[in-house]
Parts: C-alpha cells; sequence; structure tokens
C-alpha cells in the first residue's frame, strides 16, 4: 500500500521522527512509542478541530485503543501519523488512524479507540455538544453523528 492510500482518507497528518528514546532492547520502536504518536496526533488533531489551547480544556477520556503492528520502524525512521475521527454517537466517538513510513509509503501500524465526552468538574461522562459535533463533521467534511433509534416490535 503507498503512502497515498494509506493516507489518503485523513484531512490531519503529522509527521514523527523515530528517535533514540523510542527505542527498545529489540532495536526497533517501541510498542509504546507507537501509542505515544497516535496519542499526540489525536490531541494535536482535537486541538486544531474544537480550537482549544490547553489541557484544561479537554473534554474527553480515552475509553479504548486497539493497536495492530505491521512493521517495525527504526532509529531515524520518518513517518506520518494520520488521525480522522469516524463515527459520533450520544457520548462517545470514534477514531482511526494509520502511520506511514514517509520514504517507502509502507503502513507501519493501524489504531482504533473509542473517546467519551467527560466532565471533569463532575468526574461523569457527558453528551456530546451540538458545537463539537458541527467542529467535527465540518473538518471531517461529513456527517459522523450515527442517530440511535429504538426499535419497537409489533405484533402482528
Amino acid at each position: 500500500m503507498s503512502e497515498s492510500e494509506a493516507l489518503r482518507r485523513f484531512r490531519f497528518q503529522r509527521p514523527v521522527k523515530v528517535v533514540f528514546r523510542d527505542i527498545d532492547g529489540m532495536r526497533h520502536a517501541n510498542h509504546a512509542a507507537y501509542v505515544t504518536y497516535f496519542e499526540s496526533a489525536r490531541n494535536e488533531y482535537w486541538m486544531l478541530v474544537t480550537g482549544i489551547t490547553t489541557v484544561e480544556d479537554f473534554d474527553f477520556v480515552l475509553a479504548e485503543l486497539t493497536v495492530r503492528f505491521q512493521a517495525a520502524a527504526k532509529l531515524g525512521d520518518e513517518l506520518i501519523v494520520g488521525i480522522r475521527t469516524t463515527e459520533l454517537r450520544r457520548s462517545s466517538f470514534l477514531m482511526e488512524g494509520v502511520i506511514v513510513d514517509s520514504r517507502t509509503g509502507k503502513l507501519m501500524a493501524e489504531a482504533h479507540s473509542a473517546q467519551v465526552m467527560y466532565d471533569y468538574a463532575t468526574d461523569r461522562s457527558i453528551p456530546i455538544s451540538d458545537e463539537r459535533r458541527r467542529q467535527v463533521e465540518e473538518f471531517e467534511g461529513k456527517k459522523l453523528t450515527v442517530e440511535h433509534k429504538k426499535i419497537h416490535e409489533s405484533r402482528l
């Protein structure tokens, strides 16, 4: 898969260079480094899309993260992380990401995550606001809100 194929779905992209602190005893980027690459990109995405500027303004928590490792990154590799929101629910939203080697276009890792909107003052989850829905959908250029409807079965 070429870089353009792996990244074309992602409006938000961030370059990352594998540095010495990312390397483990196996001489490649440790799995935790990939998670950090995704986390940094996800947070920068959210700041860009919503306009928040400080850590105190973050209004979500990470609820779930799955990473599929495809290839080992090595010291000095230049990578590109792509992140996007794929679905907006009542109080949670789903995101996906890829990490691609910028020189070869090789897919290095894929991630899927679930985030929950959160009010730190009350220590509780909260619904996604209309403003956040608008901001994300405008940035992504499409409707992402999933309508949850109660299904009523009628007896015949």
